[in-house]
């Protein structure tokens, strides 16, 4: 789609970013993974540092609502990415009508 003053938007290129943005979910979600298995191992550091684990279970937690967060903006970005995609591609293909009709008026 171009605009009035010349800029252009194509809409795979911004489905393709979309999905961009997915990939870095996964990839939050392969944190939020390896976290929450370190947070109930207490064994994860160690047997002499294994008291660690305690302590550090706050963190975890905190980190896990930090990650959850992100995780949901992501989506909300992803999501709002294909929807403006989908808007470019209406307006398109509104305007490729419009111009059909005026088009056959012409003709007629």
């Amino acid at each position: 789609m171009s605009g009035p003053a010349g800029w252009a938007a194509d809409p795979e290129q911004i489905r393709a970013h979309a999905a961009y943005v997915e990939g870095l979910r996964a990839r939050f979600d392969a944190v939020r993974g390896a976290s929450a298995h370190i947070a109930r191992d207490d064994q994860a550091y160690g047997l002499l540092c294994g008291w660690i684990s305690a302590i550090l279970e706050d963190r975890h937690t905190r980190q896990d609502e930090l990650v959850a967060y992100v995780d949901e903006n992501l989506r909300l970005v992803a999501d709002g990415l294909r929807r403006t995609a989908d808007s470019y591609d209406g307006v398109d293909g509104d305007a490729a009508s419009s111009m059909e009709a005026i088009s056959r008026r012409l003709r007629a």
